[in-house]
């Protein structure tokens, strides 16, 4: 029975999603519900397979008389992006997600909605307790820790898998079926610095209200980075009257365009409306919410000109959109998104995601940050790559996912391209020959706590995949 979701055609999958829902999931924390996987396939009399990963494969045999047929693989990630609004109190390590309904319009309650990638999660579940379809051989992969850099999916035994076709259901749009993806590198830039003592006025500047969002997807939609908007900030603050930084801190998720930035600096004066020229850079209506305050503060320590100079030329790199591709789709070709900043006993830590669906092009970010990095006498750390993938558009199983969903939907979703990374990518390169797409349904504004999911897509999708199976 469900709970909450009101309205649906399929309830199975909703009734799932309401149930790992209640399960504390975000990347890193997938130890409890990958043993509610286990415990569902054992409920469900089905094989499973969890590794020290907390990646579970749970396998639903060949229907009677199609025995012969070829086994297709299913694949999502059990983890989520957490992020929740300043005055939301919630424990990602321990509560539920609460969950809101509006119409056809699924929401949480201050928080990240999890239906990346829970629908998926959901939708597999609901197909493999069904036992009235006719199914080839099934072979349902969970991974961990995707939202991180794919962790889990880098970790599992692939030679346990025997399909060579996979439907990954980690997409935001019914209306496509992706076929390539970019890849994508991580870096931690250490900026070693030195705190003097003293009694220091200034100010403490906030941003905050921004849209955010998934920094692949979201990445060309003129958003602003909290980040980045602080420094032109702060700069403009250290022409008319030059600071000291003391503190510094924002973001928290590598894959999602930071939201709020915070500052604390050192300063005689300040001659700039900053909300005024903060909002001079407004180039989206989805940051409407924008807001910038200013607070006067007394510390006892800052950081020399010098270094704080070295932390304004961090935040002056090139950001969001770098190339777009040339040929159709026009998509982004390289972005990057200055993701992290904390600012420690002895150094400014600072994140960044790189993506590209060339090798080149992540070199030459990389190589970018390394040069910076020599300049200002910081170190960089290199993580987390990934890979592109690409699939052929006039494969059999995107022409049979394209007719499945119209004979649900009666459109037919176009194959195409996504600026982000999925774990198709590394899959691919694990299992010779394999053949994969990635569907979804309608998700917004993923990696934010605006985050929602439209009922009736998921129920489209759910189907879709059913028919592809039958």
């Amino acid at each position: 029975m469900l709970e909450i979701i009101r309205g649906v055609k399929n309830e199975a999958p909703f009734k799932y999603f309401e149930e790992i829902s209640k399960i504390p999931r975000a990347s890193g924390n997938e130890a409890e519900i990958a043993n509610y996987l286990v415990e569902f396939a054992k409920n469900l009399g089905l094989s499973y397979y969890k590794d020290d990963a907390n990646n579970v494969l749970i396998v639903k045999n060949a229907s009677a008389g199609r025995e012969n047929d070829e086994p297709i693989m299913l694949q999502a990630h059990t983890d989520m992006v957490a992020e929740k609004n300043v005055a939301t109190v919630h424990d990602f390590k321990t509560d539920p997600i609460k969950l809101i309904q509006e119409g056809n319009i699924l929401r949480a309650d201050g928080t990240t909605l999890g239906a990346d990638d829970g629908f998926g999660v959901a939708i597999i579940m609901a197909m493999l307790a069904e036992k009235e379809i006719s199914t080839p051989k099934v072979e349902c992969l969970f991974t961990s820790s995707e939202e991180i850099g794919l962790v889990g999916a880098s970790k599992f035994d692939y030679s346990k898998i025997e399909s060579r076709r996979m439907i990954n259901l980690d997409s935001a749009e019914e209306d496509t079926v992706i076929i390539g993806c970019c890849g994508g590198i991580r870096t931690e830039l250490t900026l070693p610095v030195t705190f003097e003592n003293g009694n220091f006025k200034g100010y403490k500047l906030t941003i905050g209200g921004l849209c955010g969002g998934h920094s692949g997807e979201d990445i060309d939609k003129g958003r602003l980075n909290a980040h980045i908007l602080m420094g032109k900030l702060l700069s403009a603050v250290n022409e008319d009257s030059a600071i000291r930084l003391s503190y510094i801190s924002g973001g928290d998720k590598d894959n999602a365009i930071p939201r709020e930035c915070e500052a604390i600096f050192a300063c005689d004066r300040i001659d700039i409306d900053l909300e005024a020229y903060a909002c001079s850079f407004l180039r989206a209506t989805e940051d409407g919410g924008l807001f910038v305050k200013v607070d006067t503060a007394s510390f006892d320590k800052a950081l020399s000109y010098e270094d704080t100079e070295k932390v304004l030329k961090v935040l002056g790199l090139r950001n969001a959109v770098m190339y777009y591709r040339t040929v159709a789709p026009i998509l982004p070709e390289t972005s990057r998104n200055l993701a992290r900043i904390r600012t420690n006993e002895n150094e400014i830590a600072i994140g960044f995601s790189s993506r590209s669906y060339l090798e080149e092009r992540l070199n030459e970010s990389t190589n970018e940050l390394d040069k910076l990095a020599k300049e200002i006498g910081s170190s960089t750390y290199h993580h987390e790559k990934y890979p592109g993938w690409a699939s052929d558009k006039e494969s059999k199983l995107v022409v049979d996912y394209q007719n499945a969903f119209y004979k649900v939907a009666g459109k037919r979703p176009e194959a195409t391209l996504i600026h982000a990374g999925l774990e198709c990518g590394l899959i691919s390169g694990a299992l010779e020959g394999l053949v994969a797409i990635s569907v979804g349904c309608n998700v917004h504004d993923l990696h934010t706590p605006k985050e929602t999911m439209e009922l009736d897509s998921m129920d489209r999708v759910y189907e879709a995949v059913i028919e592809v199976l039958k």
